[in-house]
C-alpha cells in the first residue's frame, strides 16, 4: 500500500525546482540590475530566501555586491559577498562569452589584467580588473558552487571623464573686462583630486595681490572650476589650460583686445574673418553686432 504524501512536504520538495525556473526567468529579464545568469537553471539567492532553505545554505549580499562604474585605464573592483559560504566555492565568470576567469582565489584566464582576491574568513570574493579598456563593461557573474550553481550578475560601466570649458575655442574680450572661465568635468564615477589651470603652459597663480586671478572649484556629479580676472589686461591673452586630476585638459585661447576697439573686428576663425578697412566697414560693423552677444564675457 503506497502512503499519500503530505501536501506541505510537497512543497518543500518542488520548491528548489519552482526557484530554479524563476530565477532563469528574472535573469533574462534582469540585465542592468544585476540577477541570475541568463538562459541557465543558475539562481539568485538572498537572505530572505536563505530562511526557506535554512540557515547553512550560502547566499548572496546584495547590497554589497552592487553594480560598478570605473574609468579607463584604472582598476576595476568587483565585490562579491556571500553568506554561508562553508565548503562551497565562489568563481567569477565574464557573462558575454561565458568565459571562467576565476575560482576562488585563483585566476584561470590569460589575460593578466583579470585577478581573484580573498582573505580567509572574509566574505568578500573580489574581482580585479587592471588597466581597464572599454571592451571590459559589460556583466559579470559571481557564482556559487552549490547544486544547482547560484549566480549573481554585476554589471561594469566603463567610463571616460569629458573636460569642457564653456565658450572655446576662442574668447574675445576688451582691456578692463572682466574674464572668466569655467570649466566643468562631465562622466567620472568620483570628482578629481584637484584641478590646475596653466597659462601659456605656467601654472596659474591664484594670488590676488600679484595676478589677480581667482580660482573656486565645486564638486559634485559634475565638478566645476572658474577662473577669474575682475579687470582683464593684454598680458592675459593667451592659451589657458584645465588641468584635471582624472580627464584629458582642455585648452581656450583668450584674446584680449586693447582700447575701445570692438573685439569681433579683430575676429577671425573658421567662420570667416572681418578686417577693419573702408572696402569692407559696413560688413564688419553689421558682423560685429552679430557676434558681440556671444563672444563678450
Amino acid at each position: 500500500m503506497v502512503k499519500k504524501m503530505r501536501f506541505s512536504t510537497l512543497v518543500t520538495l518542488l520548491v528548489p525546482f519552482l526557484w530554479a525556473d524563476i530565477g532563469a526567468s528574472v535573469g533574462e529579464n534582469d540585465h542592468q540590475e544585476g540577477g541570475s545568469m541568463p538562459g541557465s537553471a543558475a539562481t539568485v539567492l538572498t537572505s530572505t530566501d536563505a530562511q526557506i532553505y535554512g540557515h547553512e545554505e550560502p547566499y548572496f549580499d546584495l547590497e554589497e555586491s552592487a553594480n560598478v562604474t570605473a574609468l579607463l585605464g584604472k582598476t576595476a573592483v568587483l565585490n562579491c559577498r556571500v553568506k554561508n559560504i562553508g565548503s562551497k566555492t565562489v568563481s567569477w565568470v565574464r557573462h558575454r562569452d561565458i568565459h571562467l576567469l576565476t575560482v576562488g582565489r585563483f585566476t584561470y584566464t590569460s589575460d593578466g589584467r583579470f585577478s581573484a582576491r580573498h582573505t580567509p574568513g572574509s566574505e568578500d570574493w573580489l574581482l580585479m580588473i587592471h588597466y581597464l579598456q572599454k571592451r571590459d563593461a559589460g556583466m559579470y557573474g559571481c557564482q556559487i558552487s552549490t547544486t544547482p550553481p547560484r549566480s549573481h550578475l554585476i554589471h561594469l560601466s566603463v567610463v571616460e571623464p569629458e573636460t569642457v570649458i564653456v565658450g572655446g575655442p576662442d574668447v574675445y574680450i576688451n582691456t578692463g573686462s572682466r574674464l572668466s572661465l569655467t570649466c566643468s568635468v562631465k562622466y567620472s564615477p568620483e570628482p578629481p583630486a584637484f584641478i590646475f589651470w596653466y597659462h601659456d603652459d605656467k601654472l596659474v597663480s591664484y594670488d590676488r595681490t600679484r595676478g589677480g586671478v581667482v580660482v573656486s572649484t565645486e564638486k559634485g556629479v559634475v565638478t566645476t572650476s572658474r577662473l577669474l580676472v575682475q579687470f582683464a589686461e593684454t598680458r592675459h591673452t593667451g592659451r589657458y589650460t584645465c588641468a584635471p586630476a582624472n580627464s584629458t585638459p582642455k585648452s581656450v585661447n583668450v584674446h584680449v583686445i586693447a582700447g575701445d576697439q570692438p573685439a569681433a573686428i579683430v575676429h577671425e576663425n573658421n567662420s570667416g574673418s572681418c578686417i577693419n578697412t573702408r572696402t569692407r566697414a559696413v560688413s564688419c560693423v553689421f558682423f560685429s553686432i552679430l557676434l558681440a552677444p556671444r563672444i563678450f564675457l
